[in-house]
């Protein structure tokens, strides 16, 4: 008798906190290129436009990045943000951020798997804005079902949030996010991704679920291929 006491309590409480919690939805929007220099170093620029559920702009930011892709299971890079977020009342702020970041990789047979550590940090005063962009450590294990010959490329991924700041809520981990990507590979070195995310955020101040719809586009540029060079024929007079 006490221990179902205990389970419907433990329910209840589950189920207050829960119903306590809000649920959000936005819109992501993301085109972007890349292209192999020199030193096995990939550069991407990117734009990227986030909506809330009302179809309002919410996020706005540019990103350059370089990345080491010499490498198969290993590519560390570093990336650059300049970021505008806007309130309820249309009032924004800028911020600058980077991002350092370590993919690791690995394959077997048509499965890959893998996993990226990400640290984001602010440069210059600290304004936080409650959003994932924040300062953070952030855990991602993914694995994608890379089939031969398929144009499309399924991968699932869950990625994990830590607040390293000082505080009420700091020093934790704050939140999750779920993830299921396809991904087509089209003509001409264009790629688009289409992913559904389902996160939770929690040990916070406002503590909600989300859903987001993201849809990036991806162009690479690649490198003219070198031409191979025919042998001339001399002919003598």
């Amino acid at each position: 008798m006490k221990s179902l006491i205990s389970i419907t309590l433990v329910l209840c409480i589950y189920s207050i906190s829960w119903g306590q919690q809000s649920t959000r939805g936005q819109f992501w929007f993301s085109a972007g290129i890349k292209r192999e220099i020199k030193y096995d170093l990939e550069v991407n620029l990117n734009t990227n436009l986030r909506l809330n559920n009302f179809g309002e702009l919410a996020t706005l930011y540019q990103e350059a990045s370089v990345k080491y892709t010499k490498l198969d299971w290993f590519r560390p890079s570093i990336e650059y943000r300049i970021i505008t977020n806007y309130d309820e009342r249309r009032n924004y702020d800028n911020s600058h951020r980077l991002n350092f970041n370590a993919d690791f990789r690995h394959k077997i047979e048509q499965i890959k798997f893998g996993a990226r550590l990400r640290y984001q940090m602010y440069i210059g005063g600290f304004v936080s804005t409650g959003s994932d962009l924040d300062p953070a450590f952030r855990i991602k294990p993914h694995v994608a079902w890379d089939r031969p010959k398929s144009k499309i490329t399924p991968e699932a991924s869950v990625e994990f949030f830590y607040n390293p700041n000082f505080g009420p809520y700091g020093n934790r981990f704050n939140r999750v996010r779920y993830g299921l990507t396809l991904d087509f590979d089209l003509p001409k070195s264009n790629k688009i991704s289409l992913t559904y995310y389902y996160g939770q955020k929690f040990s916070s101040k406002n503590n909600y679920s989300e859903h987001i719809l993201s849809l990036e586009y991806t162009y690479e540029w690649k490198k003219a291929k070198k031409k191979k060079k025919k042998e001339e024929e001399i002919i003598e007079e």
